[in-house]
């Protein structure tokens, strides 16, 4: 929520891996299994590592493979640097896997064209710049995506539904990570490019969740938006269009834990529209205040939609409440409805201050935020010693902060600083 940016997570096909292994391939694949999910999906803990690692050594001492043997320990491979990531082993040496599987594939290919195998590779791809995205290793991340979709690219073209669907994903955490790095017109144009694949892959059939990954699409281009300045009104048509898609999907599907996913981007138009409330011109205070109100009714919505997901037991819908929470304290504080913003602070910083237990920078600085906002209500509601405790507690928590090195030069730390120091001049 709120424009952070999400790499999405497409799954890691084990079944890709093993369709092109052939029977005896295949056989010896399941073999390093312990169980099988019920819908089908393997996960790394899953596997059997010393099953696994018995398994590569003998087809790697073997001195000729047969094209699924071949097949089989590239997959292998993959599967054994999947399971390093998710263990977070190293970059190094889970990247050294994803190469032998990548050689392994190239060399197959080299023999002769093969659909699955070339697929396979593609997977292997996407795989190994997911793992890339959260090693922070960006730039080599952009590297794997455009080479998967270029791997993909004759399948893609060919009309192969599985292809166009993979390669619209690469696209998407492609643009995402060139939204990172600040490319803002190559995130632009390539968001683009991967809103038009899943439009293309709809098409096809109903056997892939596009509405889902077209909503996804739809809210980085809004966020991307947003980090251009571009026009308010292009920000928000693009999180309406992802609203609408997950509402369909929800209706559609009865993918209820979506609501969450719907709310957290009505949060985030709540917040750009509320900006440009306070940049806007309007003809009175009372106008003004109508469009703000509008703006809260919409966030109050949105944190039903959250209280029902976490009471479910979405525990992270737990922390977009405390998100949504602080936003409309903060707004109603700026309508004077101290009363009303009151109420939506006291249950922030109440039942969300175990969230600053870990120490966690980013929960930090949004506590004292909460706790800079409620001294202003107290001071508009006439209890000055309340909100001389609450600057106290404030400026304990950017103490805090600032004992890191890193946080020193932070400006909007440096600021919040600033304004607990007047708020405690202005006390007495």
């Amino acid at each position: 929520m709120l424009f952070i940016p999400e790499i999405v997570s497409l799954p890691f096909d084990w079944n890709m891996l093993l369709c092109g292994a052939g029977l005896a391939g295949a056989a010896g694949l399941a073999s390093v299994f312990t169980h099988e999910y019920q819908d089908g999906e393997q996960r790394p803990e899953d596997v059997d590592l010393g099953a696994l690692q018995s398994r590569v050594a003998e087809l790697e001492k073997m001195p000729t493979r047969s094209l699924e043997q071949n097949d089989e320990l590239a997959a292998l491979y993959s599967i054994w640097a999947t399971i390093l990531f998710s263990q977070g082993a190293d970059m190094d040496e889970s990247a050294a896997m994803f190469g032998k599987a990548e050689a392994v594939f190239k060399a197959t290919l080299a023999q002769g064209d093969d659909v699955e195998v070339r697929r396979q590779l593609g997977g292997v791809y996407l795989a190994w710049a997911v793992a890339l995205n959260d090693y922070d290793a960006l730039e080599e991340a952009i590297d794997r995506y455009l080479k998967g979709i270029e791997i993909l690219k004759p399948l893609d073209e060919s009309g192969d539904g599985e292809a166009k669907y993979e390669t619209a994903g690469m696209k998407l955490n492609l643009g995402i990570v060139y939204r990172e790095l600040g490319d803002f017109e190559k995130a632009k144009a390539t968001l683009e490019e991967a809103f038009i694949a899943y439009r293309a892959v709809e098409k096809i059939g109903a056997m892939f969740d596009t509405r889902f990954y077209m909503a996804k699409v739809s809210v980085q281009q809004g966020n991307l938006l947003y980090e251009m300045g571009e026009a308010t009104d292009q920000i928000v048509d693009s999180y309406n269009r992802a609203m609408r898609m997950y509402v369909e999907v929800i209706e559609d599907e009865g993918r209820t834990d979506l609501e969450r996913d719907l709310a957290n981007v009505l949060m985030d138009r709540c917040m750009v529209i509320y900006e440009n409330c306070l940049n806007q011109k309007f003809d009175s205070d009372e106008e003004r205040d109508k469009a703000v109100e509008g703006v809260l009714v919409d966030i109050g919505r949105g944190l039903e939609l959250l209280e029902t997901q976490y009471k479910n037991g979405l525990e992270e819908a737990r922390y977009d409440m405390f998100h949504g929470l602080m936003l409309q304290g903060k707004i109603f504080c700026s309508i004077e409805k101290y009363a009303e913003a009151k109420i939506s602070l006291d249950r922030t910083i109440n039942e969300f201050s175990d969230l600053c237990d870990g120490e966690d920078d980013v929960f930090m600085m949004q506590m004292a935020n909460a706790y800079c906002d409620r001294a202003v209500v107290h001071l508009g509601l006439g209890n000055a010693a309340q909100s001389k405790q609450d600057c106290q507690k404030g400026s304990e928590l950017i103490s805090a902060l600032l004992q890191s090195p890193d946080n020193d030069g932070d400006e909007a730390i440096q600021e919040l600083k600033q304004q607990f120091q007047t708020l405690l001049e202005q006390l007495g």
